[in-house]
């Protein structure tokens, strides 16, 4: 595999993210890292340049079909990208819905995304810590976070960058408003709805993860369930049902939970639009003095 996002089931179905954004996030300002005298924005530089590779193995729940010949080996992966990358996939193996996770099958790959990722951005006399975060929109209750490192403690003196690496499942903007002017909180939520689990579910992999052999069947099998009672769409019949009829079934369901949740948190359809966040995974480095 050349890529930490060409795979097809592992980690998470959230694929082919693309690479990081150039530019870096400094006190609300972006400016190029290469320009900064901020530790922090040059932390970030390094995420977004340097590359590396990870190689993991799949957690898979109960044991392998009889007839699979060799188990331990179908469940290797090797993922490669720049560490940006590989930190906002790492994020996205924690979705979770309302507090609990989606799957855990990527465990072993976020381990080893944290650790070389510690390792990178060591440097003697400060320290670094990272968080990877993923909402659709804020405060929603899908969401994904991962953290490298201690957080600062409250007396540090904290430099801070973001760097952003675009994911799968964006919105334009001005859909969404248009949507918010016309059908209101149901239409927004639908319209989000609908990019995350296209985002989350890509219907042509998925299907081919459904198809497919051991691991990846089972994998994707359990993450369809799971999907679907944590978003309270009932039992999916997921043998029997294609991944398009499968994705339609969660985005009616996560449509009514979005939009529910968007009527209590924002004063109108126009705000929810505008606090939508798909597109993105955000990365921020803090850096500190001991």
């Amino acid at each position: 595999m050349s890529r930490a996002t060409s795979t097809v089931v592992d980690v998470t179905a959230f694929l082919l993210l693309v690479g990081a954004a150039v530019a870096v996030v400094v006190n609300g300002a972006a400016v190029e890292p290469t320009t900064t005298e901020n530790p922090a924005a040059e932390r970030t530089e390094l995420l977004t340049t340097s590359t590396a590779s990870v190689e993991y193995a799949l957690a898979v729940p109960g044991d392998p079909p009889p007839w699979t010949t060799n188990a331990t080996a179908a469940r290797q992966r090797t993922a490669h990208g720049t560490l940006a990358e590989l930190l906002a996939e790492a994020t996205m193996s924690r979705v979770s819905f309302e507090g609990h996770r989606l799957s855990r099958a990527g465990t072993g790959f976020e381990r080893h995304v944290a650790t070389t990722t510690r390792n990178r951005l060591h440097e003697r006399g400060r320290r670094t810590a990272v968080r990877a975060h993923w909402e659709p929109y804020r405060g929603a209750p899908l969401e994904a976070t991962m953290r490298v490192g201690e957080r600062p403690p409250p007396s540090a003196d904290v430099d801070a960058a973001t760097t952003t690496v675009p994911s799968p499942a964006p919105v334009r903007n001005g859909t969404l408003q248009r949507v918010a002017r016309t059908s209101g909180y149901r239409g927004v939520g639908a319209v989000v709805a609908g990019a995350v689990v296209d985002g989350l579910f890509p219907p042509q992999r998925a299907q081919l993860a459904l198809d497919g052999d051991y691991p990846d069947g089972r994998l994707m099998t359990r993450r369809y369930r799971r999907m679907g009672a944590l978003t309270r769409a009932g039992e999916l019949s997921v043998e029997s049902t294609s991944a398009g009829e499968l994705n339609e079934d969660l985005t009616g369901a996560l449509t009514e939970r979005f939009a529910s949740d968007m009527q209590r948190r924002f004063d109108s359809p126009e705000a929810a639009a505008d606090a939508v966040r798909t597109g993105n995974v955000s990365i921020t480095v803090r850096t500190w003095e001991p």
